[in-house]
C-alpha cells in the first residue's frame, strides 16, 4: 500500500489584487488576468491572480506536537 501522506504537493491560490508585482513576487504564479470590479459603486482595475506555492512537507508526530502543551511562547 502506498503511503498515505502527501509530500511535495502544492496548493493554488487565486485573488484579485491591484499590485500584481507585490503579491506574486515571491511565489510561482500560475495565471494572471486583468480585471475591473465595483467596490461601493467604485470601479476598481486590478488583476486576478493564480499563484502556486509548496505545501509543508514535513510529517509531525504526535509526540512532537505535544511536546511543548502547556508552554506559552506568546507574549501576549
Amino acid at each position: 500500500m502506498a503511503d498515505p501522506i502527501e509530500k511535495g504537493v502544492t496548493r493554488r491560490h487565486t485573488f484579485f489584487c491591484t499590485d500584481r508585482q507585490r503579491h506574486s513576487s515571491a511565489t510561482t504564479v500560475i495565471g494572471v488576468v486583468p480585471k475591473t470590479i465595483t467596490v461601493f459603486g467604485r470601479e476598481i482595475a486590478g488583476w486576478i491572480v493564480t499563484t502556486e506555492e509548496p505545501v509543508i512537507d514535513k510529517t509531525i508526530t504526535l509526540a512532537e506536537a505535544l511536546d511543548d502543551v502547556g508552554v506559552r511562547h506568546d507574549p501576549e
